[in-house]
C-alpha cells in the first residue's frame, strides 16, 4: 500500500518501481538493503570522491580503508551473498599469483611490497561486489549509486569547462584528488562513466517525464563532456573509436557511419584549434617522443631481458632509474612507461600479460554471453547495459595505451561490475527461462 507517495516501512518496492528514477522511491529501496550494500557503496564514495583529501578536517580517519574492512565484515553476515563461480573470478587470482610471484623476484623485492595493498585491495572489493551485488534490484541500485559518485566529477568538470569558455588549457580538467587528480587519468574514468550513464539513460527513459528525460540526459552526457575539455589525446581518441564501435552497432550499418561522418565533421569544429593543434602534433612533439623512447626501451631492452616475470610488480621507475640514471627521452627525468601493455609485460613478464589478455578477453565474452540471456528473457536494461560496460572497457584499453594505468581501479571494478551483470543475468534467466518463452523485449 502507498500513502501520499510514500512507502511503508515493511513494504517491499518492486523493481519497476525504480524504474522511474524517483529520488523518494530510490532512498526507500535503499534503506531496505543489507548493511554490505550500503558499506561497498561508501566505499566507492571515499575512494573516488576523496571528502577526506577535499576537506582536511574529515582526515582524522582512513576512512576507505574502514570502509573496505567494514564491507568486507557485513558481507560475510549477509545472508544473501554468494561466491559468485566464474571463469574471470580464476584468471584475477591468476593474475594476483603472478604479482606475488614476479614481487619476490623482483629487481628490487621491497619496492613490490610496498604497493602490494593497492591490487589487493582490488581483488578484495571485485570479490566482495560480486558476492554481494547478485540480485536486479541491488545491481539497479548499486549502479545508480556509482553513477551519483562518479555525477560529482563528471558536473564538476563539465561548470569547470564551461567556466573558461570551453577553451583549451595544457593541464586540461582535474578531477577528484587520487585516482582522478591528472587530466588524463580524469578523462579515462569519464570515459567509463559516460558509457555507464548513457546505456542506463537510454534503457529507462521511456518511463520519465520530458522533462526528467532533458535533465537526466544532460547529466550522463557530462561524462564525455570531461572527456573533450580534459585535453588528453589518447581519451578522445577512445571516445571517437567507442562512437564509431556503438553506431556500428546499430542494425543500420550505413546510417551508423552516417552519423559518425557528421559527429566528426561537429567534433572537429567544436574543438578549441590548441587541442587540434595537438593532435596534428601527435608522434612530433616532446610529449609523444618520451613516450616512444620508452616504449622502445620496455620493447627492446626490459621485455627481453626479462621475459616471463618481468623486473617485478612496480618496478619500472626503480629499474630504469638505475639503468638509465641520466633520464631518457627528451626530458632527463625518467618516467613511467605510459602504456598499460608495455607496464604488464615489463613489471610482470609474459605470464602477468597473458593473464591480463584473458581478463580481457573473458570480460567482452562475459557481456557476450549476458546479451543472450538478457534477450531470452526480455530483460533490455541488461541488454543494454553490457553494451555500455563494453564500451567503458573498449574506451580504457584505447586510452591506456598512453598511460600507465594497469594498477588503476578502471579495470577491475569494470570487470566485477560485468561479473555482477552476468551473474545476475544469469540467475534471472534460470528463473524465468522455463516458464514462458520470451518474443520480445520488455523491462
Amino acid at each position: 500500500m502507498r500513502t501520499r507517495g510514500r512507502f511503508k516501512k515493511d513494504q517491499q518496492i518492486g523493481i519497476a518501481e525504480l524504474y522511474k528514477f524517483n529520488p523518494g522511491t530510490l532512498w526507500a529501496a535503499f534503506k531496505q538493503q543489507p548493511v554490505s550494500l550500503w558499506m561497498l557503496c561508501i566505499y566507492f564514495f571515499f575512494e573516488y570522491v576523496r571528502p577526506q583529501n577535499i576537506y582536511p578536517v574529515l582526515a582524522f580517519l582512513p576512512w576507505g580503508q574502514i570502509s573496505l574492512l567494514a564491507a568486507i565484515i557485513t558481507a560475510f553476515t549477509d545472508p544473501r551473498a554468494r561466491w559468485v563461480r566464474n571463469v574471470q573470478s580464476r584468471w584475477l587470482i591468476a593474475f594476483s599469483l603472478v604479482i606475488i610471484i614476479s614481487g619476490m623476484a623482483a629487481f628490487r623485492p621491497l619496492i613490490s611490497l610496498g604497493y602490494w595493498e593497492v591490487m589487493l585491495g582490488w581483488v578484495i572489493i571485485y570479490f566482495v561486489g560480486t558476492s554481494v551485488v547478485n540480485d536486479e534490484k541491488r545491481l539497479l541500485l548499486f549502479l545508480l549509486a556509482y553513477t551519483v559518485i562518479n555525477l560529482k566529477m563528471s558536473v564538476f568538470g563539465t561548470i569547470s569547462w564551461g567556466m573558461r569558455g570551453f577553451t583549451f588549457r595544457d593541464f586540461g580538467l582535474i578531477g577528484s584528488p587520487g585516482w582522478f587528480k591528472n587530466s588524463g587519468e580524469y578523462a579515462i574514468q569519464m570515459l567509463i562513466f559516460g558509457s555507464l550513464a548513457i546505456s542506463l539513460v537510454y534503457s529507462f527513459q521511456r518511463y520519465w517525464s520530458r522533462r526528467k528525460k532533458w535533465f537526466i540526459n544532460f547529466l550522463a552526457v557530462t561524462g564525455y563532456l570531461v572527456v573533450l575539455g580534459a585535453s588528453s589525446r589518447g581519451s578522445q581518441l577512445a571516445l571517437v573509436m567507442i562512437a564509431v564501435w556503438l553506431l556500428l552497432k546499430q542494425k543500420d550499418g550505413l546510417k551508423g557511419l552516417l552519423v559518425i561522418v557528421i559527429l566528426s565533421v561537429l567534433l572537429f569544429y567544436f574543438l578549441p584549434d590548441q587541442q587540434l593543434e595537438r593532435f596534428r602534433q601527435m608522434g612530433d612533439d616532446s610529449d609523444s617522443l618520451q613516450r616512444l623512447a620508452y616504449w622502445t626501451y620496455g620493447l627492446n631492452e626490459v621485455i627481453p631481458n626479462h621475459l616471463f616475470l618481468g623486473i617485478g610488480y612496480h618496478n619500472w621507475l626503480t629499474y630504469l632509474n638505475y639503468m638509465v640514471p641520466s633520464g631518457m627521452g627528451p626530458y632527463s627525468i625518467n618516467q613511467e612507461s605510459h602504456n598499460i601493455y608495455i607496464q604488464a609485460t615489463s613489471e610482470l613478464g609474459l605470464a602477468g600479460l597473458f593473464c591480463f589478455l584473458m581478463l580481457v578477453y573473458y570480460a567482452f565474452k562475459n557481456n557476450r554471453s549476458t546479451r543472450r540471456m538478457a534477450k531470452k528473457i526480455d530483460k533490455l536494461w541488461l541488454f543494454n547495459l553490457s553494451y555500455g560496460l563494453d564500451a567503458g572497457l573498449i574506451g580504457y584499453l584505447i586510452a591506456g595505451s598512453f598511460v600507465t594505468v594497469l594498477y588503476y581501479p578502471y579495470f577491475w571494478i569494470q570487470i566485477m561490475m560485468i561479473v555482477m551483470l552476468n551473474n545476475v543475468t544469469g540467475k534471472l534467466h534460470t528463473q524465468l527461462t522455463e516458464k514462458k518463452p520470451a518474443s520480445r523485449f520488455r523491462q
